[in-house]
């Protein structure tokens, strides 16, 4: 030993370090000392640095487990916020919960606002977000927390990407897991987490690129909005929608005329048979596999994924949501496999539809840089040479009513329930006037668009905080 007053690493892989009683703190733990933290730590601390707690001037804990409980949840009225909820630094309900009036004002304490910062502290630990301007009042379910911060100290969406970026979350982790019952933190060790001291215009730099995509994000809301109520509109929807929701029989009488080469009662459901009258006399309506070749995804086992980054990610069901593709936990693949496997690779403008377990789950790969495979759960559309029908069209047709109601009643139950080939080859997709179709469908790239940049702003503003604190900040910007 060179110091038997100093900590130093002897190995970053595997993992050790050499700790003398002069660094010891009150936990004892090998993920606590990993080098990965150690080194963040001695990095951080080249840089003048406060504590969260003389930033922020409000600290409030989420309810307790019996002031809130499942039989409180509504349909509708005040949303209860939940990590699930906590994405790209704000908050996106997607699935939502709401409790009543009376029961948000009951747990005032929990009440958030407009521009607080969420975190969360038990489950999955140190999710951050900020709740947008759109967000009037919500309140907090029992595994979050929410901050106000001290105006003209700091700027909020500043601080939400400090603590986002690998600074922040290091923090987080090591304080928060390896506890004797459950994994989790305090409100102490939130108010202790060490937060750089950054001047005022640096910190407004960085918010500005978190608060731009907030305002990309709310715009394409907007602009999928409204190629959903275009396209309702030219297909008709509410129309339909009233005359299925009148037949309730589970009975259907099926003319000669309308038999076509298959007799059984999934094909002939009512609802079906009225689709299927309603759009035949009224649209030019194409077969699906007339305008798109399928292909279902591989089968990679678990002993394909790689431990290490590489260029070839594996799309599975989890990692669709919201119209995007999250590429914060895909599983790596090895880079060869793009070319072993390359029936199953995804580019551009490739529809992707699961088939199993969250059936009828879609999204369209939209300026992806990256390689991906799809797994076995989910069947890739890509259009036909020669096809002009936008395919961007036909990915709203699938998240549309219209779809979505004909799956409902073809779907096939099993262990779980799965979409068939035979539904797929059975699906007409109807082709309205052409300048509307290309207006719906420039509507919904925008929207995706959008939502591309707002990922982007998001990850260059953590980039930024990250170059800022190891000392590679490039002021002039």
């Amino acid at each position: 030993m060179k110091n038997l007053e100093e900590l130093f690493i002897q190995s970053k892989n595997p993992s050790i370090v050499w700790i003398t009683a002069k660094f010891i703190e009150d936990k004892i733990g090998g993920q606590y000392y990993s080098t990965d933290y150690i080194e963040y730590e001695r990095i951080l601390k080249t840089n003048k640095l406060t504590v969260l707690k003389d930033v922020i001037s409000e600290y409030n804990g989420g309810p307790m487990g019996f002031q809130l409980h499942s039989y409180d949840y509504l349909d509708q009225g005040v949303p209860v916020l939940r990590t699930k909820d906590m994405k790209e630094l704000t908050i996106i309900l997607d699935d939502p919960i709401f409790i009543s009036q009376e029961k948000h004002n009951e747990l005032k304490g929990s009440k958030t606002y407009p521009g607080d910062i969420i975190i969360s502290k038990t489950g999955q630990i140190g999710v951050v977000a900020v709740v947008p301007k759109t967000l009037n009042e919500a309140n907090l379910n029992q595994a979050l927390c929410n901050i106000r911060v001290k105006e003209g100290i700091i700027d909020n969406y500043f601080l939400a990407v400090f603590l986002n970026s690998k600074y922040g979350q290091y923090q987080f982790i090591r304080q928060g897991e390896g506890k004797a019952v459950q994994n989790g933190l305090t409100k102490d060790e939130i108010l202790d987490l060490q937060i750089p001291v950054i001047s005022p215009e640096i910190q407004k730099y960085i918010g500005d690129k978190v608060r731009k995509a907030e305002e990309l994000r709310e715009e394409a809301k907007r602009l999928k909005k409204d190629a959903e109520e275009i396209l309702s509109e030219k297909l008709n929807l509410k129309e339909l929608l009233l005359k299925i929701n009148k037949y309730i029989d589970k009975y259907n009488w099926i003319s000669n005329l309308d038999i076509d080469d298959r007799i059984d009662a999934l094909y002939y459901n009512p609802q079906k048979t009225i689709i299927r009258k309603f759009y035949n006399k009224k649209y030019d309506l194409q077969k699906l596999n007339a305008l798109v070749d399928y292909k279902k995804g591989f089968a990679f086992k678990s002993e394909d994924y790689c431990s290490k980054n590489t260029n070839t990610l594996l799309l599975r069901v989890s990692d669709i949501s919201n119209d995007e593709v999250n590429m914060d936990n895909m599983i790596n693949l090895p880079d060869r496999f793009y070319q072993e496997y390359i029936d199953f690779n995804l580019l551009n403008e490739d529809i992707v539809l699961v088939v199993t377990g969250t059936t009828g789950k879609s999204v369209i790969i939209n300026n992806s840089k990256s390689r991906l495979l799809l797994n076995q759960n989910a069947l890739r559309m890509r259009l036909k040479d020669g096809v002009n029908v936008n395919p961007y069209y036909i990915e709203l047709i699938l998240q549309s009513q219209y779809f979505q109601i004909l799956l409902k009643y073809s779907l096939y139950q099993s262990v779980q329930p799965f979409i068939s080939m035979e539904f797929l080859n059975e699906v007409m997709i109807p082709i309205i006037d052409k300048v509307d179709m290309e207006e719906i469908s420039n509507l919904y790239k925008k929207s995706l668009n959008n939502l591309f940049y707002a990922k982007q702003l998001i990850q260059e503003a953590k980039q930024d905080v990250e170059d800022l604190i190891e000392g590679n900040f490039d002021s002039q910007k």
